[in-house]
């Protein structure tokens, strides 16, 4: 793989062209080529302001950080040179249709009849695909509450907005048929996943039945971020003097998915949720106990504890399958990519790209 300093690249177009310095206008640069592919600097920069938002990170780590961002472009553009040759294609349907699996798991609490809980989703899901490619649709306030719920939860637990993430399957998908067909790795057996319960049975946790009123800052002001607190201070203080946490939920929590419910969230697997969320969660033990109002990536909470119950292997066996799964599968494809960039022509133009020495 080979590194080259960006500001060389641009001095020897200059010469060659024979552009006068003074009159180049840079708009957008090329910070990496893999093969035949470039990857342009503005959505590298574009992804790293959106992990600056979620992650605090140190000045001193940002050209470090950026450059595990481009080796993710690199990783995904060879991906893609890959599904090319094999003629791959991932449709939007195809991503709706992982999506959809995400849904019911999400909506399942409030849907416990399967066929009910099935049909809601597909009104849901076929709702959304319109929503995507901007078609027009009749008026369904209350469809487009329940859409805009789930997209929330999907954004708050992976700090990204709903469209990347829709991007982010469809490479994880394409990643999946890639790797199958270059080495065929198999899931694994349910032998397998019970093993790993029995083994893990205690660093998973409880399910826990809890409501919550969720109040978002404005921006991410310093301003908005104390109003969001003090307004959520003070709904706390209504319910500790006596009144009802569920009619402050339907009156001040941002929720959409929730609020209209009394800001009752179900039963859900606490790791299921945002792990800030969680965490908090985590500390309730009593029924009926309230939090003090905390942070998540979300917004601003306060959460109302109403049950906790052990989680049974039933409960947790596709989740755990899932996760093995996935830990074979990132194994083998760490391997292959290195062995794909042996294979390719790359060229690095970002200034003081730091590489990972494998």
């Amino acid at each position: 793989m080979k590194t080259y300093r960006y500001h060389h690249v641009i001095l020897l177009i200059l010469l060659v062209t024979g552009i006068p310095v003074y009159s180049w206008e840079i708009y957008d640069s090329v910070i990496a080529v893999v093969n035949d592919n470039s990857i342009i600097g503005s959505d590298v920069d574009s992804k790293f302001s959106q992990l600056l938002k979620f992650k605090n990170i140190p000045k001193s780590r940002y050209t470090f950080e950026k450059s595990r961002i481009l080796d993710k472009f690199i990783e995904d553009t060879l991906v893609m040179q890959a599904a090319s040759d094999e003629a791959i294609v991932v449709s939007d349907r195809r991503v709706l249709s992982h999506i959809e699996e995400a849904m019911k798991q999400h909506l399942s609490p409030k849907y416990p009849n399967e066929k009910k809980l099935n049909k809601q989703v597909g009104k849901m899901i076929n709702r959304l695909e319109r929503r995507l490619a901007d078609q027009p649709m009749m008026e369904d306030k209350q469809l487009d509450k329940q859409i805009d719920g789930f997209v929330s939860f999907i954004e708050g637990r992976f700090h990204i907005g709903f469209k990347e993430y829709f991007e982010e399957i469809r490479s994880q998908i394409m990643r999946e048929q890639v790797m199958s067909i270059a080495i065929g790795v198999s899931p694994p057996s349910k032998e397998d996943a019970l093993d790993w319960y029995k083994k893990n049975r205690r660093k998973l946790g409880d399910e826990v039945w809890v409501k919550h009123i969720l109040i978002r800052p404005v921006n991410n002001s310093f301003m908005a971020e104390r109003d969001a607190n003090k307004k959520l201070t003070n709904i706390r203080n209504k319910i500790l003097a006596g009144e009802s946490f569920e009619k402050l939920a339907r009156l001040h929590s941002q929720d959409p998915e929730s609020a209209g419910n009394g800001g009752d969230l179900g039963w859900k697997m606490l790791i299921e949720m945002e792990p800030y969320f969680a965490g908090y969660v985590n500390n309730l033990r009593s029924r009926g106990q309230v939090s003090q109002v905390f942070k998540s990536g979300m917004g601003y909470h306060i959460v109302k504890m109403m049950g906790r119950r052990p989680i049974t292997f039933d409960n947790v066996e596709r989740l755990i399958m899932f996760k093995l799964y996935n830990e074979s599968m990132a194994e083998q494809f760490k391997k292959w990519v290195k062995k794909r960039k042996k294979e390719s022509e790359i060229q690095i133009f970002m200034k003081n790209y730091i590489e990972v020495k494998a």
